[in-house]
């Protein structure tokens, strides 16, 4: 099995590799992709991250994705 970093370091690894120019690690790379099984806050964060990275969305369609996983999130909110 293998051990991802958690979102938020993956999400400040990436910006911080950007920012300096350095290449992203495989590690985070993997760890973003695994965002299906992100909690709602990361899964923001990550949405955010892209409106100044776009490159951090790494699969097709990711922007929507996310957009539906977050829908079912507010869904399961019970409403009083």
């Amino acid at each position: 099995m293998k051990y991802f970093i958690s979102a938020e370091s993956a999400i400040d690894n990436f910006i911080k590799c950007k920012k300096e120019g350095k290449e992203v690690s495989k590690e985070v790379i993997e760890s973003i992709k695994n965002y299906k099984k992100w909690r709602e806050p990361s899964l923001i964060g990550l949405l955010n991250a892209s409106a100044y990275y776009p490159e951090i969305l790494l699969e097709k369609d990711m922007e929507a994705e996310i957009t539906k996983l977050l829908e079912k999130f507010q869904k399961s909110i019970v409403k009083k």
